[in-house]
Parts: C-alpha cells; sequence; structure tokens
C-alpha cells in the first residue's frame, strides 16, 4: 500500500509542477491596454457515461465492471464550475476549475462504496474562440481527487470529515464546451452552456488503487462578470 501512495506523492508533486508552471504563462501572457478579464461562476446538472473501473488490491483478484456512476449536483458539497479568463485582442485564454463529484451506483459485495465526493476537481487551461455572444473552448488539465471506499470490507477515505485532506493528483482531463452569454449590463451577463470531460484517473484504495476513465456531459448556468 505504501510503494501506491508513494507513487501517487511522485505523480501529486510533478502534476503540481506543472500546474504551476501552465498558471505562471497564464498570467503572463501579453499584457496590452485592451486587454480585458473576466470571470464566471456557474452550477449545474451532470451525466456519467457507464465506463470500465478496473480494482487492483494485493492479494486479491482483480475487480473488474462497468461502473455506473452519479453526481448528485445538488448535495452538499454541491457541483460548481468557475472560469478565470483573459481576453487580449481576439485571443481568449481562461483557467477553469471544476468540482465534479463521483458516486458509484451499481455497488457489489466486494465494491461496497466507491465516491469521489469531496472533489473530482478538474482543472483545466483552456483556448476559447469568440463568436458573437457564443464562446467554443477546448481545454486540457489535471484532475485532484478526493476518493472514499470500501472494498472487501477494507476502507480508505473519509467523507464525513473537512479536514481530512486527502487529495491526489490521478491524472489527465481533455474539455469541449459551448456557452451563450446573455447580456444583463455593460459588465454583469448570464452564461448558458454544456460541456463534455474526459478524465483518466488513477486513485488509491486500502493496499492497492483503481483506474477508470470518465466520460462526462454537463449543462451550466451561471453569471459572468467583466472586469
Amino acid at each position: 500500500m505504501e510503494k501506491h501512495r508513494n507513487e501517487l506523492r511522485s505523480n501529486l508533486n510533478s502534476g503540481f509542477n506543472i500546474l504551476w508552471a501552465a498558471l505562471i504563462l497564464f498570467t503572463l501572457q501579453p499584457i496590452r491596454l485592451n486587454a480585458q478579464w473576466y470571470a464566471e461562476v456557474c452550477g449545474g446538472s451532470v451525466y456519467n457515461l457507464s465506463m470500465p473501473l478496473t480494482i487492483y488490491q494485493d492479494g486479491a483478484p482483480t475487480i473488474r465492471m462497468t461502473a455506473r456512476f452519479k453526481t448528485e449536483s445538488f448535495t452538499l458539497p454541491v457541483y460548481w464550475d468557475i472560469r478565470l479568463g483573459k481576453k487580449v485582442g481576439k485571443r481568449i485564454f481562461e483557467a477553469e476549475l471544476i468540482h465534479h463529484k463521483l458516486y458509484l451506483k451499481n455497488t457489489t459485495a466486494e465494491v461496497q462504496k466507491f465516491n469521489v465526493s469531496h472533489g473530482f476537481n478538474m482543472l483545466i487551461f483552456n483556448y476559447v474562440i469568440e463568436t458573437g455572444n457564443y464562446r467554443f473552448r477546448t481545454g486540457i488539465g489535471l484532475v485532484i481527487a478526493h476518493p472514499e471506499s470500501k472494498i472487501r470490507g477494507l476502507e480508505f477515505g473519509n467523507s464525513t470529515d473537512d479536514w481530512d485532506m486527502g487529495y491526489y493528483l490521478t491524472g489527465p482531463v481533455v474539455l469541449a464546451s459551448a456557452e451563450r452569454l446573455i447580456d444583463m449590463s455593460k459588465h454583469f451577463y448570464l452564461v448558458m452552456g454544456a460541456k463534455t470531460t474526459v478524465a483518466f484517473a488513477k486513485v488509491p484504495i486500502s493496499s492497492g488503487y483503481a483506474r477508470f476513465v470518465n466520460v462526462a456531459g454537463h449543462l451550466n448556468i451561471g453569471f459572468g462578470l467583466r472586469i
């Protein structure tokens, strides 16, 4: 188990180095007088496709199953999506953080619980094309997850303790989305959009680890502010 944790810690350190480098590049984009910043905050609903889940536990047979996850967007901690964007001429760059959640619906006698309820968090850097009141974006980033599981009676993580800082860098994510802006004033606007995320994850469990891919469709509504 310690071997798996050390590997995940090493991945976490490498991943944070990548994130810091990306954040520095994002903030150091050429500064122009006509550069404009904006921020958006959205809630929404998510549908997760059924995808393979493979669980490796020391001294036990590998478990292979098709995972059906639900999100429970409006159950605490709620689902949310925030973006910070910078428009320089015709180019738009964004940093986006999505607080996604996963709860395994089809648990079994061996897989009694497999959740990522304190965040299947996706930190993504986007390139955006704006046409009129529409924005189209693609992005790439990393998943920082808080897994909680009970496999063959062995528990990992604590979803009831807000001070449990069991976050792990678990893999890459890609995003494609489209949204419509509805202006309410010069600075304030409504946002309605849809996105698809594809995330690859390797998360720790007690005495092992699990691998899966999360393919999710998101419907979002929220507010934006031009700064």
